[in-house]
């Protein structure tokens, strides 16, 4: 599937450099282009029950059209160190602290943030207060689904209890569809040396735990219902242009 993905890719690359062999400073363009960002994540709703502030890696490959629409896809990994539900653990856990391995020593581990945000979008391009037609305002929605768990990192390698499907009883593994929101404003320079954009996004998903087990609940916690989490990331990030320079002209 990854490599049927990455080969319709850079066909559809191909294709449209081929096809977008005009200035960029003179007039909308038809003008695919890949994005490569980083974004800090403010959680809210139920989520932010389960996760402080993250870290996100954004990707988006996107194609605008002559008539300033565009559409596109992505995908964000995300990830942080700011966990805030530990009642998992609490059976495990001694009156100090720690966990207790199969040698009766003190195991070393922590818990950690691990998330997927995959979907698609569509939006328009405003061009004002821009270089050429191709830069400017942009404003999309999108769909997707939204995934994320509770990572445990078992640093001393010795807790039974947090390897391989064991762990699977601890880490809270959530999933479920999204609506998402963009404004922000890209730029893409006359010359090409330049291209960024930057804006804020938001990000209603409609989740569940997908474990059929969680160490901590019984068979019908209303905890395994529906969840409502938001997401709230500030991004920036640069742009690759995927058109050909026209031909130069020379004049004898």
């Amino acid at each position: 599937m990854a490599r049927s993905t990455l080969l319709l890719f850079i066909l559809l690359s191909s294709t449209f450099a081929s096809y977008s062999q005009v200035s960029i400073k003179d007039s909308s363009i038809l003008l695919p282009n890949l994005k490569l960002g980083i974004s800090a994540g403010f959680p809210s709703k139920d989520l932010k029950k389960t996760f402080g502030t993250s870290a996100i890696i954004n990707t988006k490959f996107e194609v605008k059209f002559k008539s300033q629409w565009f559409v596109g896809a992505q995908y964000n990994f995300l990830f942080g160190r700011s966990v805030k539900d530990s009642a998992m653990l609490d059976e495990l856990l001694t009156d100090g602290g720690g966990i207790i391995n199969a040698n009766g020593e003190f195991g070393t581990f922590e818990m950690l943030q691990r998330g997927h945000h995959v979907g698609i979008h569509a939006g328009r391009l405003f061009s004002i207060l821009a270089p050429n037609p191709n830069s400017g305002f942009i404003v999309s929605a999108g769909v997707g689904i939204f995934t994320y768990k509770i990572n445990f990192n078992n640093i001393s390698g010795d807790l039974i209890q947090l390897n391989g499907e064991y762990s699977k009883g601890y880490d809270r593994y959530t999933a479920g569809h999204s609506f998402t929101e963009f404004v922000g404003y890209q730029y893409f320079s006359n010359n090409r040396l330049l291209n960024f954009y930057a804006g804020v996004e938001f990000t209603q998903a409609f989740t569940k735990i997908r474990r059929g087990y969680q160490v901590d609940f019984e068979v019908n916690d209303p905890r395994f219902g529906q969840r409502m989490d938001h997401l709230f990331s500030i991004q920036f990030g640069w742009m690759l242009p995927l058109y050909k320079r026209p031909p130069k002209e020379f004049y004898y």
